[in-house]
């Protein structure tokens, strides 16, 4: 009986030591934590003083970052290559994202269903802009 009692305390002991380690890591990751969160906090609020001090007309007509990161990557290329255009048809996104002129035609109508697009028919063309704060394309 006295080697299990013997045995019983240095697995009770290894693993007390076990869970001492465990509690000191936590408590570890517990502080980084603290200071990623704040890191964060940090430059939230100076992007934010940096996005209102640098607004102009300039950037009026430029895209929402996080607007842009929510959509699709598919979407997402459609928009990058409209806010570079300006206006432009399916086949011209077609040329500046490489993909067929079909597939482009329907990303930009879902883009345009979403909101984040305008169309405009000229004949038989359909142009695709992105609609300013003035109502213009």
């Amino acid at each position: 009986m006295e080697k299990s009692a013997i045995k019983d305390t240095s697995y009770e002991k290894t693993l007390r030591d076990v869970l001492e380690q465990l509690s000191l890591k936590i408590d570890s990751l517990a502080k980084l934590n603290e200071r990623i969160l704040d890191a964060q906090m940090e430059i939230l609020r100076l992007l934010k003083e940096n996005s209102e001090s640098t607004y102009s007309k300039e950037n009026a007509d430029m895209p929402d970052a996080m607007a842009l990161w929510s959509l699709p990557s598919s979407l997402r290329r459609t928009m990058l290559a409209i806010y570079k255009l300006g206006e432009a048809t399916a086949g011209d996104l077609s040329n500046e994202t490489e993909r067929l002129r079909a597939v482009e035609s329907a990303l930009a109508n879902q883009l345009v269903r979403l909101g984040y697009l305008r169309r405009k028919r000229l004949g038989r063309k359909v142009y695709f802009y992105v609609e300013n704060d003035t109502g213009e394309g």
